[in-house]
């Protein structure tokens, strides 16, 4: 049975090799820490001076996050429950991403012992999450039994709270929605109107889909605004007076007996089309959301860049005109006063004014009338289209020569627009970034369109939930697993 050994010990590199001293636990402090697993497929370090070749250095950095995980968990190092919290979550997720595997490949694929891969899948079978399906192909012997990844055995809820509008969802493991509601109203004003329908929506996705609350992992949240800290699920309220003071994820949790997580809109976006839209397959992105506001969520190495406060990304608040129109920010000149829909609702209004036409429709402007008077020929609302793109094009290119992401990926009411929008983007980007003919290629539409923020808030709960410190909590909670069963 594989077993993490509370020894620490220092390593330092001579020559070829690595060399490893016990260290207390007190010197914890500089320099890399690794922890040695004793297998019958790893190294066994039972002597206080020893060598490992550098090609052994590769088994040892998934342990790393054993350590920090147990500070976190406030548990020792050494208990068998943090291993087994590990293991559980590299088992399930390998399954979960593979879709189907066998018991050899993930003996293969994470160096534990037969006995151990068996005692996870047994638990991961008893909590519905895997299940056996079927004979697969022999290598040579007897024929190994496939485990399938169950994408219905738990739901996760994703909310999108944004400025006008609300949008709650229901969501398997695998990203189908089997529930939604939404609604228009004014959130950014209302929050205690927007939260108890958001509660209201929750409750009747969960009705029409016959789920019951224990089956569902979490809640996740979002926000138009910057995050301040998502452990506490606080945020600025410069654009949201009226919600100073609220931690919306805080209140939900009042209502309902689960997790709630929250996170800004543009980030969910950016995750929802990594997982499960336009960005699958890429380490890098960037994923800008058009809509009352521009704001962008980045993907460096496969996780959410945040900065250094937790403001980064937001693209819709960098200088485009020196001295142009006024933003909600307090600045002149920001992109999104120029491509977000107050702005496109008033050059459409100043320029559809003296049109007999639209006389009695001005009131009511709404972005679908604009591109769908610009698809139908109106040249001012073609006028005003491509302004837009040509300005989203130059602050995109900014965040292209800055960042360099992977996959550049447009989301938002203003897509609807199509070419119209998109030709005028590329055309800035090829006049303003270095190489343009690096990123032309690489610019797309988002796949999921105005679902995408709500399917990234439920896809965090899914994050959240498969981590070693919530997994194996969920696991005993919803199954009664016992301390002493096996899996450490």
């Amino acid at each position: 049975m594989d077993t993490l050994r509370a020894d620490i010990y220092q390593w330092t590199f001579t020559g070829r090799t690595y060399h490893a001293r016990r260290v207390h636990r007190s010197a914890l402090t500089g320099g890399i820490i690794f922890f040695s697993t004793i297998s019958s497929s790893h190294l066994t370090l039972n002597r206080l001076r020893c060598k490992i070749t550098v090609t052994y250095l590769i088994n040892f950095t998934k342990y790393l996050c054993c350590h920090f995980l147990r500070q976190k968990m406030n548990q020792d190092i050494s208990t068998p429950s943090a291993v087994r919290s590990y293991n559980l979550s590299i088992a399930l997720n390998l399954i979960r991403e593979r879709g189907s595997i066998t018991r050899a490949e993930l003996i293969e694929l994470t160096n534990l012992s037969a006995p151990t891969i068996s005692a996870l899948v047994n638990i991961l079978i008893d909590s519905d999450f895997v299940r056996e399906a079927g004979i697969g192909v022999s290598s040579g012997g007897r024929r190994p039994i496939l485990l399938d990844f169950n994408y219905n055995a738990r739901y996760v809820v994703g909310v999108d709270l944004g400025a006008t509008h609300i949008n709650t969802i229901l969501m398997n493991l695998d990203g189908k929605v089997t529930a939604q509601q939404q609604r228009r109203m004014d959130v950014i004003s209302q929050p205690e109107e927007a939260l108890k329908a958001v509660s209201s929506m929750i409750f009747q996705n969960i009705r029409k889909s016959y789920v019951y609350e224990d089956d569902i992992l979490g809640i996740g949240l979002t926000i138009p605004a910057p995050l301040n800290n998502a452990e506490k699920g606080t945020f600025l309220t410069y654009y949201m007076p009226a919600w100073k003071g609220i931690r919306p994820a805080e209140e939900i949790g009042k209502t309902f007996h689960m997790p709630v997580y929250i996170e800004n809109d543009a980030n969910a976006g950016a995750i929802a089309e990594k997982w499960w839209g336009s960005g699958r397959g890429y380490e890098s992105l960037a994923y800008v959301k058009i809509g009352t506001g521009v704001g962008s969520g980045l993907v460096i190495n496969n996780e959410i860049y945040r900065g250094y406060s937790g403001s980064a990304g937001e693209i819709g608040h960098t200088t485009i005109e020196t001295n142009g129109r006024a933003c909600r920010c307090g600045n002149h000149g920001c992109l999104e006063s120029y491509v977000g829909l107050p702005g496109i609702l008033m050059d459409a209004r100043e320029g559809l004014a003296n049109d007999p036409a639209w006389k009695d429709r001005l009131e009511h402007l709404d972005l679908e009338m604009i591109i769908k008077a610009a698809k139908e020929g109106n040249e001012v609302c073609r006028g005003i289209i491509k302004t837009a793109g040509r300005y989203l094009g130059i602050g995109m290119a900014n965040l292209v020569n800055l960042a360099n992401p992977g996959l550049l990926i447009l989301g938002g009411g203003l897509t609807d627009a199509g070419e119209l929008l998109m030709k005028e983007v590329r055309s800035s980007l090829r006049e303003r970034t270095i190489p343009f003919e690096s990123h032309i290629e690489k610019l797309t539409l988002g796949e999921l369109g105005d679902n995408a923020v709500a399917l990234g808030a439920a896809t965090v709960v899914i994050q959240k939930a498969f981590s070693p410190i919530n997994l194996y909590s969920i696991l005993r909670r919803k199954e009664g697993i016992s301390a002493n069963k096996g899996g450490g």
